[in-house]
């Protein structure tokens, strides 16, 4: 488990005390991408404290950054572009039309708007990290050390950019820093001008950045205790510094080769003094083969795959991967299905009933909060197959296959599968999977073959005999068609083609046993009435 291979390494570097940090801008709805940073962070943790490692688990959002980049619900909120994105008003209520939005008065502003909704996704999901804002810590002195150093050893830093990035851009005008003009309230469009070791003569530059325009104040102010912030570069190792920071992975487009992460690297072991913390790249997390952006409101949030997945099943889909594996995730189809059989299969071997270390490790770190009870956990294609059969009492049907009376994490267990079933059913599943018991023997049945019909008269005979589970039954039928000598195709489309007008369908074994076997007796013979 690649949690366990990380935690291992790290330990050979340092035994701890660790601390532990991950962050993210609230310029919008944050998207489910950046739910896998959270939670990689949180196991990383997790695991950390099993080793009764002193471990201190931090998240911050970066809500002193400006505002470059415009919302496309929000057009109003063009004159605020530049701004610190925590001295922006909350967006009105019903933004985006989405529903169940708080009003704008619960949240202070912008930033916490959307840091709140992205934090309260987060903590259903079982990370509870301390949080922390980086405009308190500007405004409180926390990062006066590092604006400091980026001023007092500016050349030295400008030096270790161009080194680093090779960049060519990086004149004698340039400083690491964003004085916050006292005119227009802008932080992204300023220019340092010049640095006295007490304050810093700065102007608003109209012309700065094409996102914004500077109101073209000049001014001399202290840049300390929220006077200005770092750029994001020089914020980092300045965060690192400050918080105490040992571990942190980030997203592989900060860690390319002279990039964001190189350049952080460098100026905290030239500058700050001090190593940079233990680090691990992660790809992206795909949803419908889409790389998500929050500024531009691109790809689902973060919210939304509470929408679709149960919490336990959404933390095993970004868990269960390796970092460096890339994650899509699309709703539609089988996908859901297909990830409660992995997800099952993960806690299986957790309770010890079949032999997998890997996945009972990928089990033990999708659990939200304590532990996940044994229990029965029927197959999710299974319940959803019996919610669309007419007078079927699932409980009884799956009490029925278990062979025992359910437990009371049985029943809970069940309840959350038959939710999300009638979710999948209803959004997210492929023609194939849906189906419907026909009143009447659908026409189709006139075409079956003599042997399908015999096939069909040789259960009818299984069925009047004795009561069947769906496995046995199951098991029956496979015995039978190759008895008459049918392929699967025929044999189980003849099944289909009486009961519900169509070549395929679920389980045959279990939907025939599932049904009241009167019924199921009756419109078999009458599709076998011509059998030889």
């Amino acid at each position: 488990m690649w949690v366990d291979l990380l935690v291992e390494n790290l330990l050979k570097r340092s035994p701890g005390p660790h601390v532990i940090n991950d962050a993210k801008t609230p310029s919008g709805h944050v998207t489910v991408a950046h739910l896998r940073g959270v939670l990689m962070h949180e196991c990383i943790s997790r695991a950390l404290r099993d080793k009764d490692v002193e471990t201190t688990f931090l998240y911050g959002f970066d809500d002193y950054d400006p505002m470059d980049d415009l919302p496309p619900s929000l057009p109003d909120y063009a004159r605020y572009m530049g701004m610190p994105l925590a001295e922006i008003p909350a967006p009105p209520e019903g933004v985006d039309g989405a529903p169940g939005r708080r009003p704008a008065a619960a949240a202070p502003n912008y930033a916490r708007y959307f840091a709140d909704e992205f934090e309260a996704v987060f903590t259903r999901l079982g990370a509870h990290p301390r949080i922390y804002r980086t405009s308190e810590m500007y405004r409180a002195g926390g990062f006066d050390r590092g604006i400091r150093l980026a001023l007092d050893r500016v050349a030295e830093i400008r030096e270790i950019w161009r080194e680093v990035t090779s960049s060519k851009r990086i004149d004698e005008n340039w400083w690491p820093v964003q004085v916050l003009c006292e005119r227009c309230g802008r932080i992204g469009t300023t220019n340092i001008l010049a640095w006295d070791g007490d304050e810093v003569e700065y102007v608003c530059a109209p012309d700065k950045v094409t996102w914004a325009q500077g109101c073209g104040h000049r001014g001399r102010r202290s840049p300390f205790r929220g006077g200005a912030k770092l750029l994001y570069r020089m914020e980092w190792p300045a965060k690192w510094d400050a918080l105490g920071v040992t571990v942190e992975g980030a997203g592989k487009d900060h860690m390319t080769r002279g990039g964001t992460h190189d350049v952080a690297v460098a100026l905290s072991e030239r500058i700050f003094g001090r190593p940079a913390p233990y680090a691990f790249a992660y790809e992206f997390l795909l949803y419908g083969g889409k790389k998500m952006s929050t500024s531009k409101a691109v790809g689902a949030t973060a919210r939304e795959i509470l929408e679709v997945l149960r919490e336990e099943l959404a933390r095993f889909l970004i868990v269960r991967p390796h970092p460096r594996k890339q994650v899509e995730f699309d709703p539609y189809g089988d996908t859901i299905p297909n990830l409660y059989d992995e997800y099952d299969r993960a806690a299986a071997a957790y309770f010890g009933e079949i032999a997998n270390e890997d996945l009972a490790r990928t089990f033990y770190f999708s659990r939200v909060d304590g532990e996940q009870p044994r229990c029965s956990r029927p197959r999710f294609s299974k319940v959803a197959q019996l919610m669309q059969i007419p007078s079927v009492d699932i409980f009884e049907a799956i009490e029925r296959d278990k062979g025992a009376p359910l437990t009371d994490a049985d029943r809970a267990e069940l309840a959350r599968r038959i939710e999300d079933a009638r979710r999948w059913l209803a959004a997210y599943a492929p023609d194939t999977a849906k189906f419907e018991i026909r009143p009447a023997l659908p026409e189709g049945a006139a075409t079956l073959s003599a042997a399908q019909r015999q096939y069909l008269a040789r259960i009818a005979d299984a069925l009047a005999a004795r009561r069947w589970t769906g496995e046995e039954l199951h098991t029956h039928l496979h015995a039978l068609k190759a008895e008459l000598g049918l392929g699967p195709r025929e044999a189980f489309g003849a099944i289909y083609q009486a009961l519900l007008g169509k070549d395929s369908g679920p389980q045959a074994g279990w939907l025939l046993a599932a049904l009241d076997p009167r019924f199921v007796q009756a419109r078999l013979r009458e599709a076998a009435r011509d059998a030889a």
